[in-house]
């Protein structure tokens, strides 16, 4: 078949499977707390920049089902792909369609459907990468100007656009060492930094809140060797670009295409890969590197097969990668839509059965909806049940440095007095919430034969609160560092300033 039709229709099939698992699935505890992001609409957040938030509030002017929230990964990977493909194809358009077909098969796609803060940096990385070699290597300014905008926009997403910001200038020290190559890092960088500055005030005006969460609050277990991280660091890579991707590259290394006039842009990708690559690597024997992190630059990787494989190189690859990835995904699809009794009955199924059914455990606390301000111990499961019952839920207690973004919504100088009830997965001790009600009851609820519990408290007692949960709060995450300046602090000025 000729590849461009092939193109066309792996477009459609892969599009097809990804929105019946987007169509199927429950949204996760990230995805809901993105949800927050987009119902509370604002020029930052607490843990990361607002992009993907800013993504939500459109979307939510038409629609607030999962499966308009999960857009953008649906839509974006095809979006990396064209751009894919105006890269390549002057050079072969027959080996450019390949490319894509094996990027758009790969799990780098496949897999992604859900919508998180990498959804917008991968695009916004890969245009801003795109853009700034032909600004580079054409000598044409607007398209340098665009890569700022695009560059902007995935700083506006995630602080590890700073890693291409580092690979950028890696690859004009070693091949565009020059007054031009100088200039166009100008050029990109002048056109992005106002998203920067825009995120430096959100940050001045709002207690430094991603930068205490990025830098200190998230980092407090760094230091020790961990060899063990940087394994489990190579894993997540040979899963998200396959063991059948890496061997026909190591294979071919040594007999790498000689297309004319395509070393630029071989060299280009290899340092725009490598570099980031290999900072999470060293990262990684100190901390662990979540599946995500490196997502926004493998698609790099994709563009170098094209200069290493044959025709039929990609029509084998392709093959094997989209037999386990489409196998993957049916079997994932029938397990999470229609379990089977071995699985629903399983000790791990029953442990997920508030974010299997999250509707179901919303149904629990609707009921007191009219007498109670809804709560849980988890940022996660806070979201999720906002979401499913659409009335905003609480964290309640110290909870960790991910529950901090509950501290811009809720006040809980307002809470005193009244009646709070506090959803769990595991049993509760009556004991220590007796200080902060005047009347405590637990009450246990069973669901498909597993037991959740309500807190039902009572008179909730707002000074006693604010000295043993908000004080400590404010002296573990809100330590702020005297050397940044600051103008407001939305916790400190709420609970400790007169």
């Amino acid at each position: 078949m000729d590849s461009k039709k092939l193109l066309y229709i792996t477009i459609g099939v892969t599009f097809l499977l990804k929105s019946l698992l987007a169509y199927g699935i429950p949204l996760t505890g990230d995805e809901a707390y993105f949800y927050t992001w987009g119902t509370f609409l604002d020029f930052g957040y607490y843990d990361h920049p607002p992009m993907v938030g800013w993504l939500l509030a459109v979307i939510l002017k038409f629609s607030s089902s999962e499966y308009a929230l999960r857009l953008p990964p649906l839509i974006f990977p095809y979006v990396i792909g064209a751009a894919i493909y105006i890269l390549l194809q002057s050079q072969n358009k027959n080996l450019a369609s390949w490319t894509v077909i094996l990027f758009l098969v790969s799990p780098l796609n496949m897999a992604n459907i859900l919508v998180t803060t990498d959804t917008p940096l991968m695009l916004f990385v890969s245009l801003s990468s795109a853009c700034f070699y032909h600004g580079l290597h054409k000598n044409k300014p607007l398209y340098l100007i665009a890569a700022g905008v695009f560059l902007g926009g995935a700083f506006l997403s995630k602080y590890f656009s700073a890693v291409l910001v580092i690979a950028y200038v890696v690859y004009v020290l070693i091949y565009q060492r020059n007054r031009w190559g100088i200039r166009a890092l100008s050029i990109m960088a002048i056109c992005a930094m106002p998203f920067g500055l825009l995120n430096v005030y959100y940050n001045y005006t709002h207690g430094w809140s991603n930068i205490m969460f990025n830098v200190y609050n998230r980092n407090q277990d760094m230091g020790a060797l961990k060899p063990l991280y940087f394994l489990s660091y190579l894993g997540q890579l040979l899963l998200l670009l396959t063991p059948v991707v890496i061997y026909y590259l190591l294979r071919d290394s040594k007999t790498a295409m000689r297309i004319t006039g395509s070393d630029h842009l071989r060299q280009y990708y290899s340092v725009l890969f490598i570099v980031p690559i290999g900072i999470f690597a060293i990262l990684s024997f100190t901390k662990p590197i979540g599946l995500h992190w490196p997502l926004a630059f493998l698609p790099f990787l994709f563009i170098l097969t094209f200069f290493h494989f044959s025709e039929v190189t990609f029509q084998k690859s392709t093959l094997l990668v989209a037999v386990f990835t489409f196998t993957f995904n049916i079997l994932l699809s029938y397990i999470l839509i229609s379990p089977p009794a071995q699985i629903a009955q399983s000790r791990i199924y029953q442990q997920s059965l508030f974010y299997i059914k999250p509707q179901a455990m919303a149904n629990i606390l609707k009921p007191y909806s009219k007498d109670y301000i809804f709560a849980t111990e988890s940022y996660s499961k806070s979201a999720v049940l906002y979401y499913y019952t659409q009335e905003y839920v609480s964290v309640f207690g110290k909870g960790s440095y991910h529950a901090r973004h509950d501290d811009m919504y809720t006040d809980f100088r307002n809470f005193n007095g009244k009646n709070i009830v506090i959803f769990r997965t595991k049993p509760a001790d009556k004991a220590l919430y007796t200080p902060y009600f005047q009347e405590v009851t637990i009450e246990e609820i069973k669901l498909d034969g597993i037991s959740f519990y309500l807190v039902e408290g009572k008179d909730f007692k707002y000074d006693v609160y604010r000295e043993q949960i908000l004080r400590p709060i404010k002296n573990k995450f809100y330590d702020i560092p005297e050397w940044l300046p600051m103008s407001k602090n939305y916790f400190i000025d709420k609970y400790f300033v007169l």
